[in-house]
């Protein structure tokens, strides 16, 4: 199965007289290219889909199937071939349009001294000392101040530093292998968590582009959703072809941001997304919450009308001091939410939390074993051997004693952080009721009801064959 991704660009009209919107749909018709197309002001537009490597273009065969086509450098090529005076930028193909300017009669006197007088002016000497860096920083992105619902693969044991570093209020709740956080005001997490998360989406309903819905995913261009703008309308020779359609509606437009929305979670379909994201600006972000599978207080959360701590079944992680904020992310990287694999950490904490005795044992027997081997050691002489030894036998006893000192401050931790103790509760039910369903797969009629058996008792048929009991005897 061929696996399609958009590419969006815009193609600019320098000379609107000769480069027409007529020109520009009976291009796409011949070459018969999928794609969705929107004329705004002294442009287009433009979304079309490519495939592999050399980002082949998604074209409409005579048979009716979609096949790749040419690839996307040499489409734009043919595009500035065919189109007049127009600046094509598409992906990262960018073509500027030959323009025949005539021909002028060249004095250097005249030149030069244009160029002197443009050198002596001000707005020219204060624009060239700004440098790089501060066009860098006025380019940055600036982070909305509104609530904002952030789903992603982050893990649990990075959401306390996470919120303490930002200084909001967040909530936490597991959605499959995914994380669902809503955030007191904005956050950029792609900035503050290392390594970077592979999948991040993140919707905020109250900015000043309205409805925003954002996805990055590793290694690729991230996608912006605006409810206010919609999805751009089909090129206008797709309207009579259906499986030209079909396509463009399950990978363009709002069927490809909704394709990659679900990538990382089961809870929810390409199709109720894509629903969700065809509704206007004051329902859609309602509906894709739910087509998402998430709790419909996220809604209330964004909107303002509730805070964080209002949604049900979440951990709610705040500003705190870095000794709250350490032992907040030790508890839950020890329990299994952290970057290190769980499997580890459930030897870790049979070897050395479970069973605190045995550990205090062996740590004893060690620092013992140690300062006997520094004692002899110190006794024995000055030579190189003695220092080696006198260094072994030390070694032994700190690290015996740190071990000792380091369980000690962990097993508190994980006493002290409510987050640890809520996930240690919630992994016990959810073993138990593991542990009762295969119960119930290996014993079928364990688990049925007594009433169901004294049903079933009276439900057997009785021998009528004797004489009546309630009638006396001899009558």
């Amino acid at each position: 199965m061929t696996m399609w991704r958009p590419v969006t660009g815009e193609i600019y009209r320098l000379d609107p007289h000769l480069f027409t919107p007529e020109i520009f749909q009976e291009f796409f018709a011949t070459q018969r290219v999928l794609g969705r197309a929107r004329a705004v002001d002294e442009h287009f537009e433009l979304e079309i889909a490519v495939t592999g490597r050399r980002r082949r273009i998604a074209v409409l065969d005579d048979e009716g199937s979609v096949i790749p086509g040419m690839p996307l450098a040499e489409l734009v090529d043919q595009m500035d071939a065919a189109f007049r005076k127009s600046q094509i930028a598409l992906g990262s193909e960018i073509r500027y349009g030959d323009l025949d300017l005539g021909e002028v009669d060249i004095d250097v006197d005249d030149d030069v001294d244009i160029l002197t007088r443009l050198a002596e002016q001000p707005s020219l000497q204060v624009a060239s000392a700004q440098t790089p860096e501060d066009e860098d920083d006025e380019d940055e992105e600036e982070v909305d101040e509104a609530p904002v619902l952030i789903l992603s693969d982050m893990v649990l044991a990075e959401v306390p530093a996470l919120a303490s570093s930002a200084k909001v209020s967040l909530a936490v709740m597991p959605h499959g292998h995914l994380r669902a956080a809503v955030a007191s005001s904005g956050v950029d997490v792609r900035k503050r968590i290392f390594p970077r998360p592979v999948f991040l989406l993140t919707l905020t309903t109250q900015g000043p582009e309205g409805p925003k819905l954002v996805i990055n995913v590793d290694n690729h261009r991230p996608v912006t959703w605006l409810w206010k703008e919609g999805q751009l309308p089909l090129l206008d020779w797709m309207e009579e072809e259906e499986a030209a359609r079909e396509f463009a509606d399950e990978q363009l437009g709002a069927g490809a941001v909704a394709r990659r929305a679900i990538l990382e979670t089961e809870q929810a379909s390409a199709a109720g997304v894509r629903r969700a994201l065809l509704e206007g600006p004051h329902m859609g972000p309602a509906f894709f919450i739910q087509a998402m599978g998430l709790p419909p207080e996220i809604v209330d959360i964004l909107e303002g009308r509730l805070g964080v701590d209002g949604l049900p079944g979440a951990e709610v992680f705040g500003s705190s001091s870095f000794r709250e904020t350490m032992r907040d992310v030790i508890a839950l990287e020890i329990s299994g939410h952290g970057v290190a694999g769980p499997k580890m950490w459930k030897y870790y904490r049979k070897l050395y939390l479970d069973h605190p005795a045995l550990m205090n044992a062996v740590a004893s027997t060690q620092a013992a074993v140690g300062g006997t081997v520094f004692a002899g050691a110190l006794r024995s002489g000055r030579g190189k051997a003695s220092k080696w030894v006198a260094g072994i036998g030390a070694f032994l006893m700190v690290n015996a004693v740190s071990r000792v000192l380091t369980t000690q401050w962990i097993q508190e931790a994980m006493q002290r952080s409510e987050a640890a103790q809520k996930l240690a509760i919630l992994a016990a039910e959810a073993r138990s009721q593991r542990e009762e369903i295969a119960a119930q797969e290996r014993h079928p009629d364990r688990g049925r009801p007594q009433a169901d058996n004294d049903a079933s008792a009276k439900a057997k048929p009785t021998d009528n064959s004797g004489p009546d009991s309630s009638l006396p005897s001899g009558s």
